[in-house]
């Protein structure tokens, strides 16, 4: 056993140094992963344990300024990634939309470029974690729930190990996707952050989680891309994991958006 283990560990640190993109290396929270699973695993124990329970006996926070704030600097942040991002992928003559192979050896003005964007988005990544750090020192517990928190720190590690590995590939296009969702999330945030009795009349909260369901049904169609229909050589073990990912978030705001629509809208 100890032998199956050490020879595990010793197989995924090889890969781990072997496959590793050596233009990001130089990057803060891209060469080791250790202060990213520390970052993940301070928000777990703050989000689930210490923060609650330091909240019980004090007052809720009013941050209504703060939030604003950061919601406008959210909004700002993933429409510039959009933005930029699109004009050096979809845009770009150089880059597939069905199929991107992963290339650390380019170092093209252009993709340069990308990587640099995609390396902002994963910043953001970490700039989505106050959230829930808002919902706890407001003492909105009840908002934490298992998809918000899963959501949050799987991304972060997700886009860790594309930063890692994947800088300019094929999954490059979950980035803009989500930049583009999370642009119009933040943005009704912030309306509502200014104007919280907004809240309730704006007609749009209910077509936030529609546009994420369309989110994760496009990201599975096109990491489908490079299981079925493999053109430019990308790794097959990304194209699977990025699909049932995808098709298990897609499972999870369906559930999400019945319980809050569909089964309210019986009810009432």
């Amino acid at each position: 056993m100890f032998y199956i283990i050490t020879t595990t560990v010793r197989a995924t640190v090889n890969a781990y140094n072997s496959y590793k993109d050596p233009r990001v290396e130089h990057l803060p929270l891209v060469g080791s992963p250790l202060p990213v699973f520390g970052i993940v695993a301070l928000y777990l124990f703050f989000s689930l344990k210490w923060g609650p329970k330091w909240m019980e006996i004090r007052k809720a926070y009013d941050l209504k300024n703060l939030i604003a704030i950061y919601n406008a600097i959210q909004v700002v942040a993933n429409a510039g990634i959009v933005i930029f991002g699109m004009k050096y992928t979809v845009i770009h003559g150089n880059y597939s939309t069905l199929c991107q192979p992963v290339d650390s050896t380019n170092v093209q003005p252009w993709m340069n470029t990308l990587v640099k964007i995609c390396y902002c988005y994963y910043i953001t990544k970490y700039l989505d974690l106050l959230d829930t750090v808002f919902f706890v020192l407001r003492k909105k517990n009840s908002q934490i729930s298992f998809l918000h928190v899963y959501h949050h720190f799987g991304m972060v590690l997700a886009v860790y190990l594309y930063m890692k590995f994947l800088a300019g590939s094929h999954s490059t296009m979950l980035g803009l996707v989500n930049g583009f969702v999370h642009t119009i999330m933040y943005g009704y945030y912030l309306v509502t952050s200014i104007k919280p009795s907004y809240g309730k009349s704006l007609w749009w909260k209910r077509y936030i989680t529609q546009l994420q369901l369309l989110q994760f049904g496009y990201l599975l169609i096109h990491f489908s891309l490079v299981i079925f229909w493999n053109t430019c050589g990308h790794p097959l073990w990304v194209g699977i994991l990025g699909g049932m990912q995808s098709l298990f978030m897609l499972c999870m705001f369906s559930e999400f958006y019945f319980k809050a629509y569909l089964r309210k809208k019986k009810v009432n």
